[in-house]
């Protein structure tokens, strides 16, 4: 009976990965291939195929799938259907050609093989099991006396070549050249087994090339050309016929050269002959005597040369016109043509050819490229499209600039048919670019810069710089010297002081010459002095003196002068009369003397000293005058009115006029120029001492360096 009830169509899922069969007991599950029946499920599951080792037992690696598997081989076996089943087969290594090489047997293993390598073969190494040749010859006992030749699996002896020898299994060559007495007259060359003989000039190799023989050089009778060929020794010689002499290479006979002697033909052109010579003439010269040449006057022949527009001016060997204004030599400078004017162009001009800098060194702009090259500028163009002026002394630059620097030529301007050559202004054409913070001085050629004092000019940066005048290790004793622009201040130590000008540390007190036989006070820039009775103050109120000798100073007479300024200079004479110091400075003055001794303030202590003088000159009229004089750095020199100070060189004298004190030339006021060109000037007692710059030496003229090498440069800085 058929079942009452189909569960096959009422669950189509119901025996999972196979086929659902009703049958009159109920169902049955017929399973795909890879799976199988779950004996208590009544269902299709997975198969698991690995169990039973299908790829093969230590062939690979099995993996179970979803109804397969898949076989994952090891090394040396390949993947294969083998009956309707995927496994893992060996790979036979030694199917494949010379797998193991030259000399040797393949042997095929499980998953692998070796390589049985036969006699005169060895393994190449153990990760390649390869086989070899092994050459015997790299033993040099393997053929002691001949040529060791290596073959596959064994080696030949091979006896050497001629001109060799074996040492070692290998055939060297002899080096014949070695031997003495092996080419005479040659030069021996050695060659791969033999050798050969390189001859002298004048020799010849043997047939074998091993040895050389004479060359009878007279044989070739084109040798010794008017004269005898006698044969020598590896050369020859030429014995010359009479009016003959040797070739300087000694093969031939020449003509002796009359021409060489240059009184044969005076201001011409000699033509040697053999045996003989004429005298020919240039263009414009004719022969005189058949050995000078004379100069023909052009212009005595034909007067109507180089007119209407010039006058012929005869040369040697030519002429030449001379243009009227307005006209101008033609090529070949005997016509005179018409000016036609043409004006140059007008660009830039550059300082420094440097790619980094050149855009920013322009000197000046609208100047001809002559006003350019042919005075400091290095280049000439336009927006920094630069054209390199002329090298100096060069046929360009001599051509741009007849004349040499400083000088331009202006085309079609003579002046008795010369051309004009013009100074080029460089302090005008160039403005301030090249004399900054000075002041700029044309001269022809080039120019001048003059720096303020405390400046120097620095002839690459082309402008005025401060001289660091601390680096003079002489300035500023017992003090600290500070540079300032274009000069310098001391701070002193105590007790010195800084002077007037603020350059020195003085202290006037420890000059013996100060105060002489009285007390020094110092004082901020000054001193003052200090006389215990029975001293006094003098009149100069540089030192102390007695009564008597202060009155025999001024019992003299001089000019009285009626006013002095703040500057100590003293006026207005009084009527040209003659008085004594006393008489004028307790009457009439406030000065007295050439001198211009400055009167004591009225109501002071000098004005009652003064007073006591006149009383005792009025005491005692009849004593004579004194003669005494001091001039430090000066003589006493005796006037109409009263002997005075004639200084020394160096020194000037001070507003008492009656001393001599140093003058500092470095820092004259109204000096113009500092007095040492390219150095730094340090005052001295009664001079001055220049000091070279870095890079520059003395001169020969004075006070003046130029540039030098570093080692004149540390030879001698000093002037």
């Amino acid at each position: 009976m058929p079942p009452a009830t189909d569960e096959c169509r009422l669950n189509r899922n119901l025996c999972g990965h196979g086929e659902c069969v009703n049958v009159h007991t109920g169902y049955k599950c017929e399973c795909y291939a890879g799976y199988r029946l779950h004996p208590q499920r009544n269902a299709c599951v997975d198969d698991d195929e690995c169990d039973a080792e299908p790829c093969g037992h230590g062939r690979g690696i099995c993996i179970n799938t979803e109804g397969s598997y898949r076989c994952r081989c090891l090394h040396g076996y390949k993947l294969l259907v083998y009956h309707g089943k995927l496994r893992c087969l060996d790979v036979n290594e030694c199917s494949k050609p010379d797998v193991c090489g030259q000399g040797s047997q393949c042997v095929n293993l499980p998953g692998s093989y070796k390589c049985d390598c036969h006699k005169g073969f060895r393994s190449k190494s153990q990760r390649q099991p390869a086989c070899e040749d092994i050459n015997e010859c790299l033993d040099p006992s393997s053929c002691p006396n001949e040529q060791c030749e290596n073959t596959p699996g064994s080696y030949e002896c091979v006896p050497c070549f001629s001109g060799h020898q074996a040492q070692g299994g290998v055939c060297y060559d002899v080096n014949e050249c070695q031997k003495r007495g092996v080419c005479p007259n040659g030069r021996c060359e050695n060659l791969p087994g033999t050798y050969r003989c390189l001859c002298n000039e004048g020799f010849l190799p043997a047939a074998d090339s091993k040895g050389c023989r004479d060359i009878d050089e007279c044989e070739d009778e084109r040798l010794c050309a008017n004269g005898r060929c006698v044969n020598t020794e590896g050369s020859f010689q030429c014995q010359c016929y009479p009016g003959y002499q040797r070739t300087q290479e000694g093969s031939h006979c020449e003509d002796i050269n009359e021409c060489e002697r240059p009184s044969n033909c005076q201001r011409g052109r000699c033509i040697n002959s053999m045996g003989s010579y004429r005298c020919e003439c240039q263009k414009g010269y004719m022969l005189v005597g058949g050995r000078r040449c004379q100069d023909i006057d052009e212009c005595a022949i034909d007067r109507g040369l180089c007119q209407p527009h010039g006058v012929c001016e005869n040369r040697q060997g030519s002429y030449v016109c001379v243009c009227k204004d307005g006209f101008i030599l033609s090529e070949d400078k005997h016509s005179c043509e018409e000016i036609e004017v043409d004006m140059e162009d007008k660009k830039e001009c550059y300082l420094n050819l440097d790619d980094t800098v050149f855009c920013d060194s322009v000197l000046a702009t609208n100047v001809t490229k002559q006003e350019c090259c042919c005075s400091i500028g290095v280049g000439w163009g336009d927006h920094c499209e630069i054209y390199p002026c002329p090298v100096y002394h060069s046929s360009e630059f001599h051509s741009l600039c007849p004349v040499g620097r400083g000088f331009y030529q202006e085309e079609g301007v003579t002046e008795y048919g010369l051309s004009v050559h013009i100074d080029i202004d460089e302090c005008v054409l160039f403005s301030n670019e090249i004399c900054k913070e000075g002041r700029c001085m044309n001269t022809q050629p080039g120019y001048e810069c003059y720096c303020q004092q405390g400046f120097y000019y620095d002839s690459n940066l082309l402008e005025c710089i401060d001289v660091n005048e601390c680096h003079d290790e002489s300035l500023c004793t017992n003090g600290q010297c500070k540079n300032t622009r274009g000069s310098f201040y001391c701070t002193c130590n105590s007790p010195w002081t800084p002077d007037a000008s603020n350059k020195k540390c003085v202290d006037e007190c420890q000059d013996p010459l100060n105060c002489k036989s009285g007390h020094c006070v110092d004082t901020p820039g000054s001193y003052y002095c200090i006389c215990s009775p029975p001293w006094i103050l003098a009149t100069d109120r540089n030192s102390c003196v007695t009564l008597e000798e202060q009155a025999g100073e001024w019992r003299r007479g001089d000019v009285c002068f009626l006013q002095v300024d703040e500057d100590l200079i003293c006026s207005h004479p009084r009527n040209g009369l003659v008085f004594t110091y006393s008489e004028c400075c307790c009457h009439y003055g406030r000065g007295w003397g050439p001198e211009c001794r400055t009167c004591p303030q009225r109501n002071s202590g000098g004005h009652q000293h003064s007073v006591i003088i006149l009383l005792v000159l009025k005491g005692d009229s009849s004593e004579e005058d004194s003669d005494e004089c001091s001039c430090a750095n000066g003589r006493c020199v005796r006037s109409y009115l009263s002997t005075m100070c004639d200084c020394n060189t160096g020194f000037r004298l001070d507003h008492s006029h009656t001393r001599c004190t140093d003058i500092d030339e470095c820092a004259e006021p109204g000096v113009r120029v500092n007095p040492c060109k390219n150095a730094r000037c340090v005052n001295s007692i009664g001079s001055f001492k220049c000091y070279c710059k870095n890079g520059f030496v003395p001169a020969r003229r004075p006070n003046m360096c130029v540039p030098g090498t570093k080692t004149q440069h540390v030879r001698s800085r000093a002037l």
